[in-house]
């Protein structure tokens, strides 16, 4: 179902039929061939991709019915009638020429028009058309002077005629040159004093002639300063079809009448695009409340664009606005004092706790996003809500996933003049437009950081090993030259058995050996299991049939190749699990060799060391160190294994974290963009200054957690002193690394492979007073995780917003120190200046300084090209000159009992009712009207 409220229509408002004089194909005499032409019109027009089209004949209106008809029996691709709302529109016109001023112009009347009344237009004007079955329109013989001397008289003639009174607009030929147009010279005088506020050219709007933009903007004075809107129009007489010919105007209304038409003249800037208009693509279609026990059982369709709710005060205004936002999960609500806060959410906890819970009631939002509709279910009975995508079914979601997917902009009453008191909110300007782009970067940083963090570990971890292993071999030579002193000093032995002792640390060796075998074969044997299992895995990726692709060729020829290759390496992997399988039996059937050589060695070792009692205690001392030496080396072994998985070096982590430090920045940049954007939207009024205001006392806070938790005893005050330089630094980052990597060179000291004797140089921390026993403090105490949480610091950032006055001198002002209305003012511009998701506003005007409501209406007509607006409003500026494409108007049940309200009315302001309430009920109502230059008869 469709609003109520205004829409664009691609119309062609100059069409010419076979009884044009100058048609150029076949004529159209019997009523069967008008009627099988009106048929094959429409389809063009269908084709075409026209909603209504004028049917203007030079002086004559005869072929109108025909096409009207074709439009009103039009047949849709099942063979059933084309609803009402979808038919093609059809006005009644004719192509008048005057004798005084010698020009042409379109009289065009409803789309309803009596048909009976025609020849009473047609009498007005002094016409005498061809008779009906005549194929052709009587030769045109300009309106007598005598008849009408002007376009003024045109419109005395017209109005004064019964019937005819507001139901036509004329349109005068104002093409930059050519025949019978309005805007040759001399004509200055019949331009500025004609009620017309439109007018048409035949073909596009293109022209380049700068005097001529300058008087139909209405910059001329000798042309009376009368600004005009421009219509193009084919002038159609079916050289080509009419969707060959390409031209269009789209026009907004919600009903087809000559008054729209003058309506969207009068508001040519919201209501005439003479390109296919820009309209938003994201917003909330309806809104469906199953009980309320203030506004009972309701239903309201939005309309893309401009809705205004208005109504007298507590007739429900703002309870649908809250509504909407409790409904779509919008909670940002966080502005102002812990008091404030508190009484906002006390008062929507009680709406909805009185006015739906009470009853039972449920809060259904139609939402559609790029043609997709989402309908959004929540209940005050549970915490559930419920949401529906396109053709799927209803699935519980969290509220933060109805944020995520269809979040919205919405500020309470008051509050856009109350956000500079919290800094939060107006940081929300600049982060909510880039918040996808953000939270994207933001998980790139938490994953490399993640990718740091492993090989930091890694790379620390291989560093002790290396220094340890520095220190086993160390021992290792050691043990061993004392084993040779030991041995050179034995007595007593014969030769053979010293050649029998001196073997024992070659069958060592070989036992070494044979567990880095044992061990490499785990290994191997692992790998190739988890190999398997991966592939394993894989193999189901893409076998989901219910999945459709496009290309289903090229998709079966990769996946066919895929099969091959994961079906080729899992038969490479069992032949590698047999050849493991032989592998190992040849290696225990080797060590079994082995263990029977060495048991029978062992034999003779002890015999030989029994053949000298003399020098047991030498040979007790020997066996010892071989016995650590042979510690040691099983030691170094399973270190030497541990080191081939941190396959990582300090290159590798320098790598990942300037990868890490780069998408920082790369954060900094995009908000800095955003919040120079955000100074552009203000249009100049606000400015911000972010790269270089770090949060200071949160950075000094994450940095004294880590020292205290390491036990380092540094004070506070150097802490302080070292924020303060990272703060005043041209690259907070930058130097925030460096201070990183600083701190980490000492936290290494003390495991480097070659030890050195003096601490590693850090000017940036000696800049902030840590001395050398600051220093060798963190050398000695900060552990791995106190590295890994320093390095994971994120600096954070406090922009500070100025508010520029743009008087002579330029001064600008902190923006909290700006009065109330120059905030809220400064804001609105930013927000119509945004596009994006729907922006709700609870009467904007009490926000804002009244003299600045005629720009804001001028920023309302750009804004809601781009986005959906919802506001409710006191104010009938904003809703009449804002051309509100809705107006929904709340009233009470009974006047006596002012506690209940229901919607009155829901259309646009061309209609009666909805302008007699404007009137009636808003604050500068009639004014309001007057300054839309009278075009409803006040």
């Amino acid at each position: 179902m469709m609003d109520n409220g205004n829409h664009f229509k691609k119309c062609d408002l100059q069409v010419h039929t076979p009884r044009d004089r100058n048609w150029s194909q076949t004529n159209c005499i019997t009523e069967y061939e008008r009627e099988t032409y009106a048929k094959a019109f429409v389809k063009e027009c269908r084709i075409a991709g026209l909603d209504a089209v004028a049917i203007t004949d030079h002086h004559d209106l005869v072929f109108f019915e025909y096409i009207k008809v074709a439009a009103k029996t039009e047949l849709d691709d099942n063979g059933e009638l084309v609803s009402i709302d979808n038919q093609l529109i059809v006005f009644p016109g004719l192509e008048l020429t005057l004798h005084q001023p010698p020009i042409q112009g379109l009289l065009i009347l409803d789309a309803n028009f009596p048909e009976q009344l025609f020849p009473t237009v047609l009498g007005a004007l002094g016409i005498a058309q061809a008779p009906k079955k005549d194929s052709k329109t009587a030769p045109t013989t300009p309106i007598s002077n005598d008849t009408i001397s002007g376009i003024e008289q045109l419109y005395k003639k017209l109005d004064g005629t019964d019937g005819l009174k507001g139901r036509y607009i004329f349109l005068p030929h104002v093409k930059d040159s050519g025949h019978k147009t309005l805007m040759r010279s001399g004509f200055h005088e019949a331009y500025s004093k004609m009620p017309s506020v439109g007018g048409y050219v035949d073909g596009l709007f293109k022209s380049t002639n700068r005097g001529y933009l300058k008087i139909i903007a209405g910059l001329v004075p000798e042309w009376g300063n009368k600004s005009i809107a421009t219509l193009q129009t084919s002038d159609y007489r079916a050289n080509k079809t009419i969707g060959e010919i390409g031209v269009a105007t789209w026009i907004k209304w919600k009903e087809p009448t000559a008054e729209a038409l003058r309506q969207a003249c009068l508001a040519q800037e919201s209501r005439i695009s003479l390109l296919e208009p820009e309209l938003p693509h994201i917003f909330i279609e309806k809104i469906d409340v199953t009980n309320s026990s203030f506004l009972s059982k309701f239903n309201l369709d939005f309309n893309s664009q401009l809705n205004a709710i208005i109504g007298g005060r507590g007739s429900g205004k703002s309870t649908i606005l809250e509504y909407l936002r409790w409904a779509l999960c919008d909670q940002t609500i966080d502005f102002g004092s812990d008091a404030t806060k508190s009484d906002i959410q006390k008062r929507r906890e009680t709406l909805i706790d009185k006015t739906l819970r009470a009853v039972g009631g449920e809060v259904r939002i139609f939402f559609s996003v790029n043609g997709t509709r989402h309908i959004v279910k929540r209940s005050p009975m549970s915490e559930d809500v419920s949401l529906k995508v396109g053709n799927g079914n209803f699935e519980s979601v969290k509220p933060h996933q109805i944020q995520d997917l269809l979040p919205i902009q919405a500020y309470s009453q008051k509050q856009l003049s109350s956000i500079s008191i919290k800094t939060d909110e107006l940081k929300r300007f600049i982060e909510r437009p880039i918040s996808k782009e953000i939270s994207s970067i933001d998980f790139e940083i938490d994953e490399t950081f993640r990718k740091v963090k492993t090989t930091y570990i890694k790379l620390a971890s291989s560093k002790e090993i290396r220094s340890d292993l520095k220190k086993s071999e160390i021992e290792i030579d050691s043990f061993k030259s004392q084993i040779e002193q030991l041995r050179s000093g034995l007595a007593g032995l014969s030769e053979n058995d010293k050649a029998v002792l001196s073997k024992a640390k070659l069958f060592v060796n070989e036992k070494n050996l044979l567990d880095e075998i044992s061990l490499e074969i785990l290994s191997v044997k692992s790998a190739i299991a988890a190999l398997t299992e991966i592939i394993n895995k894989t193999r189901n990726v893409g076998s989901d049939k219910t999945i459709l692709f496009e290309n289903n060729s090229i998709i079966d020829t990769l996946s066919n190749t895929r099969k091959q290759y994961l079906d080729s390496m899992l038969e490479t992997l069992e032949a590698l699990e047999i050849k493991q399988a032989e592998y190992e039996r040849a290696y225990e059937e080797t060590k079994g060799e082995w263990l029977i050589i060495r048991n029978s060695f062992e034999e003779r070792y002890r015999s030989a060391k029994s053949n000298s009692t003399a020098s047991a205690t030498t040979l007790e001392s020997v066996k010892e160190l071989e016995q650590k030496i042979e510690k040691l080396e099983l030691s170094i072994r399973k270190k030497k294994s541990l080191l081939s998985e941190y396959d990582v070096t300090g290159d590798d982590l320098d790598k990942l974290f300037t990868e890490y430090v780069s998408h920082q920045e790369k954060k900094v940049k995009k908000l800095t963009e955003s919040t120079n954007m955000f100074t552009e939207l203000s249009d100049g009024h606000i400015e911000a200054d972010f790269t270089k205001t770090v949060d200071v006392e949160a950075l000094a806070q994450q940095i004294n957690a880590v020292f205290s938790s390491n036990s380092l005893g540094i004070q506070k005050t150097k802490v302080e002193s070292l924020v303060a330089i990272i703060a005043e630094s041209p690259n907070p980052i930058s130097e925030w690394t460096k201070v990183i990597y600083e701190i980490k060179a000492l936290s290494e000291f003390s495991v480097s492979v070659d030890p050195k004797d003096e601490l590693p140089i850090t000017p940036i921390i000696e800049g902030a007073k840590f001395n050398a026993g600051n220093k060798r403090k963190i050398s000695e105490s900060l552990q791995q995780d106190g590295m890994i949480r320093l390095a994971e610091i994120r600096l954070g950032f406090l922009p500070r917003f100025f508010y520029k006055t743009f008087n002579e001198m330029g001064d600008k002002i902190p923006f909290e120190e700006a009065s109330a209305g120059q905030q809220a003012t400064a804001l609105l511009n930013v927000l119509f200046n945004q596009d994006g998701f729907p922006l709700i506003i609870d009467q904007p005007e009490d926000d804002i300084d009244n003299r600045a409501i005629e720009r804001i209406i001028e920023k309302l007509w750009g804004s809601k090209k781009k986005r959906q607006i919802i506001i409710s409003s006191h104010n009938a500026n904003l809703v009449v000159n804002g051309d509100s494409e809705l107006v929904v108007c709340c009233d009470y049940n009974s006047t006596s009992e002012q506690t209940k309200g229901h919607i009155k009315y829901e259309g646009s302001i061309d209609s009666n009712d909805i302008r007699q309430e404007i009137t009636s009920i808003m604050e500068g109502g009639e004014r309001a009207f007057k300054l839309r230059k009278a075009k409803y008869g006040f």
